[in-house]
Order: C-alpha cells, then sequence, then structure tokens
C-alpha cells in the first residue's frame, strides 16, 4: 500500500463543515488496536484509553464489562464470563466483541447520545485486507459511528511523534503494536514503502509462555505472561530482583493454579530472541529500498512508536541491526491517536504542494 499521502484517496465532507450545517454533530477519533483503545474528541483530547477486552455473559454475549473493568476479570481468570481480546493481530477477530466495546467508549467520549452519528477518524493498518477493512467499518457503523475516514498507522504514527509535512528528513517508522508492526517511509508528509509485520506485544507474551513451560515445567496464562513482561520491561538485562512471583500450574498439579518463582533474569533474554524476526524483516525492508532512500536515512533515521519501544533495549537492538540513528517518540504509546486528533483538529492544513488529500470514506 504504498504512497499513502495524508489520507487516501476519495472524497469527504469537511468535519467543520459538518458542524456548521449540524453544530450538534461529533467527530471522533478512534485507535482500535489490539491492546488498546484511544479515542479523541475536538477540543478535548484523547478521553478514551482502555484495554481492548470485554467481558460477556455466557451463553446471552451480553457485556458486563469493558476495558480496564474486563481486563481485571481476565487476569484473576474468571471462569464465570467469557472474555474476549475482539482485535488480533491488528484487525478485528470478534465483531460482536468489538461492536460492544466501541459502543460504550463512544457514548464515554461523546458523555452524551448524539442526535446525529459521530464521523469518524480511524487508524489502520499499513497492509489491511478489504475483507479486515470492511470488518473494522462495519464495527464502527454498528457501534454508533456514522461516516468513517481511514488513515494508515505510520502516517499517524509519525504525525504523533512530531513529524509534519515540512520535515525535510526522511524517516523510518516503525509503531511496534500489540497484534503487528507496522512500517513506513515519511517524508514530506508522504508514508511510502509500507509494510504491516505479524509481530507485536502478542508474539512475546507467547514466546514467554513458551519458554516458561519449556524450560521449567510450568503453564501459565496469558495474562501471566504479559504480567512478566511489563513487570521486566527489558530486552538487554536486568539489575532488580531476582525472580518474579507468578501462578502457575505444573505437571503435578494441572489443575490448581499455585505462586512459582520465574528468574528474572531469563526474561531480557527470552524477549530479546523473540524480537529476531522482527529485527530480519525490518533488515530485508530496508535493505529493499532504491540506494537513495537508503542514503536518506543515514541522516533521518528511525522513529519507534508503539507499546513495544517501551520495552528497555529495544531502540539499541534495532540500531545495531540497521546501522542508523533511532529514536523513541515522546509518547510512542500515544502516538498514532495524537497523530489522529491533529489530523481532525486541522485537516485542511494537511496538504501537499498545496493540493488537498481527500480521504477514504464509508
Amino acid at each position: 500500500m504504498d504512497g499513502w499521502g495524508l489520507f487516501q484517496s476519495g472524497r469527504s465532507l469537511h468535519p467543520g463543515r459538518v458542524r456548521a450545517l449540524l453544530p450538534w454533530a461529533s467527530t471522533l477519533a478512534i485507535d482500535l488496536g489490539t491492546s488498546l483503545v484511544h479515542i479523541a474528541v475536538p477540543g478535548a483530547g484523547v478521553v478514551v484509553r482502555e484495554p481492548t477486552i470485554v467481558a460477556f455473559a455466557p451463553p446471552s454475549r451480553r457485556a458486563l464489562a469493558v476495558g480496564r473493568e474486563a481486563r481485571r476479570l481476565w487476569e484473576r481468570g474468571v471462569t464465570e464470563v467469557q472474555v474476549v481480546h475482539p482485535v488480533r493481530g491488528g484487525v478485528v477477530a470478534d465483531f460482536d466483541g468489538a461492536v460492544a466495546l466501541l459502543r460504550q467508549l463512544i457514548a464515554r467520549a461523546l458523555g452524551r447520545r448524539p442526535w446525529v452519528a459521530p464521523q469518524v477518524l480511524a487508524s489502520v493498518p499499513a497492509q489491511i485486507t478489504p475483507v479486515a477493512l470492511r470488518a473494522l467499518v462495519d464495527t464502527i457503523h454498528a457501534a454508533g459511528g456514522g461516516r468513517v475516514t481511514t488513515v494508515s498507522k505510520p502516517l499517524a504514527a509519525a504525525l504523533g511523534a512530531g513529524l509534519t509535512a515540512h520535515n525535510e528528513e526522511t524517516i523510518l517508522v516503525v509503531d511496534i503494536g500489540g497484534g503487528s508492526t507496522d512500517v513506513g517511509i515519511f517524508s514530506g508528509g508522504l508514508v511510502t514503502h509500507t509494510r504491516t509485520i505479524a509481530f507485536g506485544g502478542e508474539t512475546l507474551d507467547e514466546a514467554l509462555l513458551r519458554a516458561v513451560r519449556r524450560e521449567s515445567g510450568l503453564r501459565i496464562s496469558e495474562a501471566t505472561a504479559e504480567k512478566i513482561k511489563e513487570q521486566i520491561g527489558s530486552v538487554n538485562g536486568w539489575t532488580g530482583a531476582p525472580s518474579v512471583s507468578v501462578n502457575a500450574t505444573g505437571e503435578e498439579t494441572p489443575e490448581e493454579a499455585r505462586p512459582h518463582d520465574i528468574e528474572a533474569a531469563r526474561v531480557p533474554r527470552i524477549l530479546a530472541e523473540a524480537f529476531q524476526p522482527l529485527l530480519e524483516e525490518l533488515l530485508w525492508t530496508v535493505d529493499g529500498l532504491p540506494r537513495s532512500v537508503q542514503h536518506e536515512l543515514t541522516q533521518g533515521g528511525v522513529v519507534l512508536t508503539g507499546g513495544g519501544a517501551l520495552l528497555r533495549g529495544v531502540e539499541e537492538l534495532i540500531r545495531n541491526t540497521l546501522h542508523l540513528p533511532v529514536g523513541v517518540a515522546t509518547d510512542p504509546v500515544s502516538s498514532t491517536i495524537l497523530g489522529l486528533e491533529s489530523v481532525m483538529r486541522d485537516l485542511p492544513a494537511l496538504s501537499l504542494g498545496g493540493r488537498a488529500f481527500g480521504a477514504t470514506v464509508r
């Protein structure tokens, strides 16, 4: 999906024009990620930041809890409810779950029931199939959203990291999300050579889960693996407490979770090894760029966004692999929604060479 401008091709009615005609209408920016969902509104900024989790009461599929409340049920391993992660690998995997989650969060963001379905500016993976795109748009419509305008994640992340259309350098944007990593070359307001790589926080959690079982014979849950990753938060060594206490089941007690200690120093090594496929894909991506772009990257370097950028040592791993300058955005977790907010706030200003870009609207 090369050649992304500030928006995809097409036409849309400017949100400011909508508000002039219908002053009660609303506009929202939504970043529906695998791990977190962010929502921003004009004039108030980012007003929702919740885990992308919903808990249902079986068998009715009636939503009992969403976001943090649902996450607490997931972490506690409550079996009386069905806990769903409706977004996997960066795309909608459970339509009903995604709708239930967004419906409540949209209402919370607006603080009222809108007279007119709000226009929505939504981020999408750099490479998204027509089916996955349709699922996202249908989810937003079913959750109460109106017309949907989509923006590429690498573009939104670049803008949220502080890059602008007037930026003279060529930058490799690497957004390491919960379910996938989106990559793109940002230069002069355009994002080109985009890729979506099947690697994210879920990959690291799975690596920890497998390594603990392989090396210790212990079975831990996805929630526990994520807790370990967040607690250690490093891929280049550990100098803190010697062990991490977790609830796990063993070969002798397969039905009952009991406290076990896991050697903390092993965790960074496991995470660093799990990063190798991403490093190889990034190197392959850079090696495939035109020589002129590769040369420009030696000056502009790499900007890391997304939750994966928070792990200590990731910056060094990528620098040593690509041999390029690497920096981390000021607020990597919020970069995509901050970029969408900037687009939503000033649509007419986002143009190139005096030609405003349209938007894909559904």
